[in-house]
């Protein structure tokens, strides 16, 4: 069990290092794509330590959850660029406004859907109790990641290129 721990510590070191490593290499090509690896290994780390998960559950956990977190993406561009597409709504007919109103309902239909698929899967490769931490876990980095956005905003951009 403490072997456990001490291996789940140098991983999240190792990872932290790596993004540290990251964070402090000049602009360029990609720049985008690592700002995403970095945001993503940042994530596997917290959800690991947040949820104390052991080899065996992590082994079964990541590749569930990593299909879950892809689908729920390609699900939020879809919906965001539905929303690009709309101009004015002031211009819009009483049919074209219903049709957008109908559409946002679907796509939170769509993702309570996908959670609930997922729900399923997750119970199936972790104990209850983490399952319900799981959810807590997100959203707590979530408003991490929103409390650092904010903090590097109002320090003139530090951190950002």
């Amino acid at each position: 069990m403490f072997n456990g721990k001490i291996k789940k510590s140098i991983t999240g070191f190792f990872i932290l290092f790596l993004f540290a490593q990251t964070v402090f290499a000049q602009g360029g090509p990609g720049q985008r794509q690592m700002r995403h690896e970095q945001m993503e290994a940042r994530r596997v780390a917290f959800i690991t330590r947040e949820l104390s998960l052991t080899p065996a559950e992590a082994q079964d956990f990541w590749p569930v959850y990593n299909e879950y977190h892809e689908k729920r993406k390609a699900m939020m561009f879809r919906h965001q660029q539905q929303k690009q597409q709309i101009d004015n709504l002031d211009e819009l007919s009483k049919e074209e406004l219903l049709r957008i109103a109908d559409a946002e309902i679907l796509n939170m239909e769509e993702m309570t859907a996908l959670r609930r698929e997922y729900h399923e899967k997750f119970k199936d490769v972790l104990p209850l109790k983490k399952v319900i931490e799981l959810y807590e876990t997100e959203r707590n980095f979530n408003r991490f990641l929103l409390r650092e956005s904010r903090g590097s905003q109002r320090g003139g951009g530090r951190g950002r290129n």
